[in-house]
């Protein structure tokens, strides 16, 4: 378990009574490189490096040392998350026009029998997937429509702002070494299809796992970020701006935060935290949303959905500067579609 999911952990244990602090459980996420007016706005987007490929061969799995062998498919592990399948929606070799413009959809996807998702992200024009394919450290993949998209998209790993790019930056598919703040991270560019730009960047001793990794991708299926919370309506003027889901530790815990943006800067997130050891305490409410208990925080900027099994389903308005309110924490409440059972992924439909 990584130093991230133990805080996940021990922070929704800590909070079964009080709300959970999101700003914390994102902390490592790493920011698009835009500034709003008001605040950053970081800790929406997961730590997600990058890459894609169409019509690029490479060596896959075959002699591969041990600690970079695919993962085994067949292994009796507990459930895999990953973003559900999208029927009838194009992927990026088919419409690379359409990379990074629904913050519900990712264009791409991995083979499952040799990658393991461990979190995904759609957010400032760029879609991204954390993949492991058996050396035990994560393999971030991301795609845009522009080079400039990359450029502004932090990688995991690296100083926040840093992307491996540079002013002569080649997308030619050679892997580089970056040396930064004492962080060592192999990244890979490319241009995979006229129109599609790719990264993929892991922190190893050799890029072996980018070889994996870019083999088991998938360009021609889609897959959707929301999950395993939907959200079905949102408040006037309001549209969903980025989805992030961490499950670096599933089926122990799951972090996912969906930011919605409203007319001007107006911004607020909805996060939904699962632990399968996390016992819900709060039973009574003191609002209620569609004939189902909620909680407003004593600050009266945060609103909770109760009655969910281990787990908290929280809007935080608190950033909004007062445009967005209880009322519209309240819609997208009731919207919301939550899986009968986050733990197992077949629920999450």
């Amino acid at each position: 378990m990584t130093d991230l999911d133990e805080r996940i952990v021990r922070t929704l244990r800590e909070r079964a009574e009080g709300t959970v602090d999101t700003d914390r459980l994102t902390s490592r996420a790493v920011a698009g490189g835009r500034v709003r007016r008001r605040r950053r706005r970081a800790g929406a987007g997961l730590a997600l490096g990058v890459a894609a490929v169409l019509g690029f061969t490479v060596a896959t799995g075959v002699g591969l040392p041990e600690r970079v062998r695919p993962p085994d498919a067949a292994a009796p592990d507990a459930a895999t998350a990953a973003p559900p399948r999208l029927e009838n929606v194009p992927g990026a070799a088919a419409r690379p026009d359409l990379v990074g413009t629904d913050p519900q959809v990712l264009h791409f996807g991995f083979d499952p029998a040799r990658a393991r998702y461990r979190g995904w992200h759609v957010g400032f024009g760029v879609e991204s997937i954390r993949v492991e394919v058996g050396g035990g450290r994560p393999v971030s993949v991301a795609l845009a429509r522009s080079a400039d998209a990359l450029w502004e998209y932090a990688v995991e790993g690296l100083p926040p702002g840093a992307t491996g790019m540079t002013g002569g930056t080649v997308f030619d598919g050679t892997d580089r070494l970056h040396r930064e703040g004492g962080t060592s991270i192999w990244i890979r560019l490319w241009q995979p299809a006229p129109g599609l730009y790719a990264r993929a960047a892991v922190s190893a001793v050799t890029a072996e796992e980018i070889e994996v990794a870019v083999g088991a991708l998938r360009l021609g299926e889609a897959r959707r970020c929301v999950a395993p919370v939907r959200l079905t309506t949102l408040p006037a003027g309001a549209r969903l701006d980025q989805c992030t889901v961490d499950a670096g530790s599933f089926p122990a815990t799951l972090h996912m935060s969906l930011v919605v943006n409203g007319p001007g800067e107006a911004e607020t997130r909805v996060a939904f935290d699962y632990a399968r050891s996390m016992v819900t305490g709060r039973t009574a409410g003191n609002r209620t949303i569609g004939g189902r208990a909620a909680y407003l925080y004593p600050r009266g900027d945060q609103l909770e959905l109760l009655g969910i099994p281990k787990a908290h389903l929280i809007v935080d308005f608190s950033w909004s500067h007062g445009d967005f309110t209880e009322a519209d924490a309240a819609v997208l409440l009731g919207g919301a579609q939550v899986a009968t059972d986050p733990g197992d992924p077949q629920t999450w439909g």
